[in-house]
């Protein structure tokens, strides 16, 4: 399913005719129209062509947030936990003043800040989300900084950042891929709730969250205006939830013996 989304991003659009952002007469026209698959909504646009087109922007957001997210509370996590002491201390007091502050609210400052758009949309998750992967991270490379394979390489003369590179993050990949894979979802829904709230991609830029907001007017005279894009932000979320359960069971070598 979720590579169903991203390929239907991907080459969907080359497989419509229709301009998501063209306004015709032909306002609100049922399922199933002549050259209208999925009818048009309340300004005659093609929604079967937005429903292609808005999948770019909420994917290409949640893709880059999440490896923003990855790269910041990874790499502090890693960090904190191999070296201790103060620097610990330090790093996971600031992930911690993160956390005091809900997510969304951070999201909302951050993006209030910039110009709403894919740049402030990417730093806005990205950073909100950072901490906790850093937890994790930072639990998992405490355990393993104590392990045999850590002390033989600091006894061979390899240095701190190579040993986090080359000795311990290939046995956290398992378990941090999986997180980051469930983190996806997550930055999937704060992109779409952030467009409905007008906060993300602006119009007339299609965009699922921001089609259903601008659908709910019409939600009892053409429901499929709301029930389409929320449905495949739904499938989306919950698929990569799913792959992130399967990747966690797969790669944990405990549930494997």
């Amino acid at each position: 399913m979720v590579g169903f989304f991203v390929l239907a991003a991907i080459v969907g659009p080359l497989l419509v005719s229709g301009d998501p952002t063209r306004n015709t007469n032909d306002t609100l026209l049922p399922m199933g129209a002549a050259g209208h698959l999925l009818g048009t909504d309340d300004l005659g646009r093609d929604e079967l062509a937005r429903l292609l087109y808005g999948a770019r922007p909420l994917l290409m957001v949640a893709f880059l947030s999440t490896a923003l997210a990855a790269v910041l509370g990874i790499g502090a996590g890693l960090m904190a936990g191999y070296l201790g002491g103060k620097v610990e201390w330090l790093i996971m007091r600031l992930m911690d003043l993160a956390l005091a502050f809900p997510s969304m609210l951070l999201i909302i400052l951050i993006v209030s800040a910039w110009q709403p758009g894919v740049s402030s949309l990417v730093a806005g998750i990205g950073v909100a989300l950072a901490p906790g992967l850093a937890r994790l991270a930072r639990a998992l490379a405490a355990r393993e900084a104590g392990r045999d394979y850590v002390l033989a390489a600091k006894l061979g003369g390899t240095r701190g950042p190579r040993i986090l590179v080359q000795e311990m993050l290939p046995n956290l990949a398992g378990p941090m891929l999986a997180q980051v894979v469930m983190t996806l979802s997550v930055a999937a829904g704060f992109a779409a709730g952030l467009s409905y709230l007008g906060l993300g991609i602006q119009p007339p830029t299609p965009d699922w969250g921001y089609m259903v907001q601008a659908g709910q007017e019409f939600l009892y005279t053409a429901p499929r205006l709301v029930v389409l894009p929320a449905a495949a932000t739904l499938l989306f979320v919950v698929a990569c939830n799913f792959v992130g359960d399967d990747l966690r069971d797969a790669l944990d070598p405990r549930a494997n013996r």
